[in-house]
């Protein structure tokens, strides 16, 4: 029997890691949890999950630090990271928050490979995660 996909939550708001780990794990994945990004980094080089969702504001270490250090070890270089970010900005023609030009680009600098603006919807977390697995797994 194989084991369920592990998805890392790396996030210092309760409330949204409730909510993100109820959906995920009601959808078969394994979920595992971190408040900061100290914690975030050690659980992922011990635990390797096969994805690491990841909020850019935290205490201790930003978001995009935390991208920097996964992406330079090698036991954690190809997990996919996918930012949660607070950070949006509002787009008046959609009436949604939508991340900022800055916030992407900082985010593809230190090698995450989505973004999704909080709160977001538990639809489209989930196939965030999909696709982003799918195409990990396109990778090997």
């Amino acid at each position: 029997m194989s084991r369920k996909q592990r998805i890392l939550i790396v996030e210092d708001t309760r409330s949204l890691v409730l909510a993100a780990e109820r959906v995920l794990q009601k959808d078969g994945f394994d979920v595992l949890t971190a408040c900061n990004g100290q914690e975030g980094l050690k659980k992922a080089l011990t635990e390797k999950p096969d994805l690491i969702l990841l909020d850019i504001v935290m205490p201790e270490m930003d978001g995009y630090e935390v991208c920097r250090h996964l992406k330079k070890e090698p036991e954690t270089a190809q997990i996919p990271v996918i930012i949660l970010s607070g950070k949006g900005e509002v787009d008046k023609s959609k009436a949604a928050p939508t991340l900022g030009l800055e916030d992407v680009s900082d985010g593809y600098e230190c090698g995450a490979c989505n973004f999704l603006t909080k709160p977001v919807k538990a639809s489209e977390l989930l196939d965030a995660v999909k696709n982003e697995l799918s195409f990990s797994a396109l990778l090997g």
